[in-house]
């Protein structure tokens, strides 16, 4: 797993995208989300266990090492700054984690082969 992509918010998604990948001679979509993840930041790590939409090969093991990292910080950082400060990072903590939830998800799909194509109409999606 590639951590550089974890505060890449220069290139975090901006707007609906569609990614496809050919699995078995079928056309298989998943749509992408370019706005923040008002499931994720209320759910963090709870969210990605209990959704099918994002069920997609490493994305689950991924965005659970980012959770327990961002749990440890908070602890750590709680006890080398201080209370005050810990409460303002576990409130920016979960907002980092909506904000880049579904640009995870992108570049998971991306690693596991999909490319972005737009011009697919998505009625349902599909697993792999």
């Amino acid at each position: 797993m590639d951590t550089s992509d974890w505060f890449d918010f220069n290139n975090r998604v901006k707007q609906d995208e569609t990614l496809v990948k050919e699995v078995n001679g079928q056309l298989v979509a998943k749509q992408v989300k370019g706005s923040f993840n008002w499931m994720a930041f209320l759910f963090n790590w709870i969210y990605v266990l209990a959704t099918q939409r994002y069920k997609t090969r490493g994305f689950m093991k991924k965005t659970l090492i980012i959770a327990l990292v961002m749990w440890i910080a908070e602890i750590v950082v709680a006890i080398i700054l201080g209370g005050t400060v810990g409460v303002l990072f576990a409130i920016v903590a979960p907002i980092w984690y909506g904000l880049m939830f579904d640009t995870w998800f992108e570049h998971q799909l991306i690693a596991n082969g999909y490319h972005v194509d737009n011009q697919v109409t998505l009625n349902s999606q599909d697993f792999e």
